[in-house]
C-alpha cells in the first residue's frame, strides 16, 4: 500500500512537470480529455492505458502531428518505464472501483497537482488557470470603441507556450468594420491565418475570412492590415469569434471575439 501511495505522489509530480497543460491542472481536461475520474479512462484494461501514456495517441488523419505525444523512452520520449507506471498509477488513484477491485487505498493522487505545479512554477500555474476558466486565449480585451486597433507580433510572456513569437493582446473583442493592423516586432517573418473552427488540434485554413499568405510572409517590423466582416462575424455562429495563427509557427494562436 505504502509502494503505491508513493507511486501515486511521484506520478503527481510528472504531471505537474509534463501533463496538465493539456490535461488541466487538476487532470480535468483542457485541450485534451478529462482523465481524473474519467468513466471512459476507467474502462481501459491496464495494457491499453499504459500502451496510450507510453506511446500516445496518433491522428489518422494527420499522422506527422500525433493528438498526444509518445511519452515512454522507448518511443522517443523522456520518460522511463517506472515514470509511466507512477503516471498509471496517479490516473487509476482517481478511481474508487478500481481501487477497491486490486485491494489499493488512498487519495486521489489528482488533489495534490495544482500545488505541486504552484511550487514549481507559479506564473505557469497563474496562466494554465487563466486559460481554463476563460478558454484557451483568455478574456478578450474591449477594444470595441476603436475603429483601427493593432495586435503585435512580439517575444513571448513567461509561461506561454506560443514560439518564437506571440500575438498580444491574445484576444481582443473588435466590432464589424473595425481595421486590425498586425505589426511584427520579432526576427521572424510569420503569417496572419484563420482557422476553420476552434479545434486547433487539426488546423484548417479560413482563406475566404483572413490569411495574410505564406508566399508573402509578413518581415520583421512589416504589418498586415484586414478590416473584420459580417462573414467573420457569422463564422463561428455560437461564439462569433475566429482563431488564428501563423502557419510558419503553428504553436503561435490567437483569437479575435466580434461584435456588430
Amino acid at each position: 500500500a505504502q509502494q503505491h501511495t508513493t507511486s501515486v505522489q511521484n506520478g503527481a509530480m510528472l504531471y505537474a512537470q509534463y501533463c496538465y497543460q493539456c490535461h488541466g491542472t487538476k487532470g480535468q481536461g483542457h485541450t485534451g480529455p478529462k482523465i481524473n475520474g474519467n468513466p471512459a479512462v476507467s474502462n481501459l484494461t491496464d495494457a491499453d492505458l499504459l500502451r496510450i501514456i507510453s506511446a500516445g495517441v496518433y491522428d489518422t488523419s494527420n499522422l506527422a502531428t500525433p493528438l498526444m505525444p509518445a511519452w515512454s523512452d522507448r518511443y522517443g520520449g523522456p520518460l522511463t518505464d517506472d515514470d509511466i507506471q507512477y503516471l498509471f498509477d496517479l490516473i487509476r488513484s482517481s478511481d474508487p472501483a478500481y481501487l477497491q477491485k486490486n485491494g489499493l487505498s488512498g487519495p486521489n493522487g489528482f488533489n495534490q497537482i495544482p500545488n505541486l505545479i504552484q511550487s514549481q512554477n507559479p506564473t505557469a500555474y497563474q496562466t494554465a488557470v487563466a486559460q481554463e476558466s476563460t478558454g484557451q486565449f483568455g478574456n478578450p480585451v474591449d477594444m470595441t470603441k476603436q475603429n483601427k486597433v493593432t495586435i503585435d507580433m512580439g517575444a513571448p510572456p513567461a509561461g506561454a507556450t506560443c514560439t518564437p513569437a506571440c500575438f498580444a493582446p491574445l484576444n481582443v473583442k473588435v466590432k464589424v468594420g473595425t481595421t486590425i493592423t498586425w505589426v511584427n516586432k520579432s526576427t521572424t517573418p510569420h503569417t496572419v491565418t484563420a482557422i476553420q473552427g476552434t479545434d486547433v488540434s487539426n488546423i484548417k485554413i479560413a482563406k475566404n475570412i483572413f490569411d495574410s499568405g505564406i508566399s508573402n510572409a509578413i518581415t520583421p517590423n512589416a504589418t498586415y492590415s484586414y478590416t473584420v466582416t459580417a462573414a467573420a462575424y457569422n463564422f463561428n455562429p455560437k461564439t462569433h469569434t475566429v482563431v488564428y495563427y501563423c502557419q510558419i509557427h503553428p504553436s503561435m494562436l490567437a483569437e479575435l471575439t466580434i461584435v456588430q
